[in-house]
């Protein structure tokens, strides 16, 4: 199967830099589903509880078939690969983009666009680099006329709550109890970015 050869797209940070997923970063993927899945308990961990066992070997052909898929150079990007910005240009984590509709609902129609985030391995949190890796992403969304982005959490999560809050997003729904994880109940939470208070947080 002949890949993309085009260079991935890179959007360059001070601590991180963003690109296109390619080939190597499947073996990280792979990785973080079977070993390294402490991030499944924050991350939507009601998917993890209910959802199919992961699947490397169809996992593996999928995203080769993606790859494959020659991506312009204007399109704008819904998943970006996280990176740190040194010598190893280590894959840690990835950010990706979906859409939400008027209920904040999850919907595979064009809507509101919800961001989020993942860096799996304890090691490579509390860098900063995830805070880097969002106002990043938000600066190339808000670049490329995206006027409103949102983002989604539970309850539970204070510590991308934090983030949240830091970077400028403002909670704009609450859904009680929506979510069940490890046996209690949860509010479901989006937040709008509030852009001239994320603006203030990058000077």
């Amino acid at each position: 199967m002949a890949l993309n050869s085009d260079l991935p797209k890179v959007i360059q940070g001070q601590k991180v830099f963003l690109r296109d997923f390619i080939v190597a970063d499947i073996e990280n993927f792979i990785r973080w589903e079977t070993v390294e899945t402490e991030w499944q308990k924050w991350d939507a961990p009601w998917e993890a509880e209910n959802g199919e066992p992961f699947d490397p070997v169809s996992y593996q052909n999928r995203m080769l078939e993606r790859l494959a898929i020659a991506k312009s150079s204007n399109q704008i990007r819904r998943n970006f690969q996280i990176c740190i910005k040194d010598q190893t240009e280590k894959h840690i984590g990835w950010i990706n983009a979906y859409y939400i509709d008027e209920n904040f609902s999850y919907t595979k129609l064009p809507g509101k666009l919800a961001i989020g985030i993942d860096i799996p391995e304890l090691q490579n949190r509390r860098q900063g680099y995830a805070s880097e890796a969002w106002s990043l992403y938000i600066d190339y969304l808000l670049e490329n006329e995206v006027e409103e982005v949102y983002t989604q959490t539970w309850s539970g999560n204070l510590p991308v709550i934090g983030l949240m809050n830091k970077l400028g997003f403002v909670e704009v729904n609450r859904q009680k109890n929506l979510r069940q994880v490890r046996g209690k109940l949860y509010d479901g939470l989006t937040f709008k970015l509030d852009v001239d208070k994320f603006r203030e947080f990058k000077t």
